[in-house]
């Protein structure tokens, strides 16, 4: 599933990508890719960059414990392992992340 979004880019951020001969788009793209754990991310230190970056920003964390989040990217990276060593599992790959999705959906903290 891919999902288009709009997005309001910083001049300093558009005036740096035209100095560096790329785009916004890329950067962004990039980034999106290394946190999601994808198969064609940037590589496994960006990757563990930009995962940190998320956990250390804090999101999600009035619904989930520190650990519960990391878990969470402990099961993404195991997909991206699965899907790196068979080329051929993308059904297997969308039941998987459905079935991760439900059952942290079930682990949600209430209020």
């Amino acid at each position: 599933m891919k999902q288009t979004i709009t997005l309001d880019i910083p001049l300093q951020l558009h005036l740096l990508c035209e100095l560096l001969d790329t785009s916004p788009q890329a950067v962004l793209q990039a980034f999106v890719n290394d946190v999601s754990l994808e198969v064609n991310s940037s590589g496994s230190d960006e990757r563990g960059l930009a995962v940190g970056y998320f956990l250390r920003c804090g999101y999600g964390m009035h619904r989930y414990e520190p650990e519960q989040v990391e878990q969470m990217f402990d099961g993404l990276n195991w997909l991206r392992f699965q899907q790196y060593a068979n080329h051929d599992a993308a059904f297997q790959a969308l039941q998987f992340l459905q079935t991760w999705y439900e059952e942290w959906k079930a682990k949600m903290k209430t209020r």
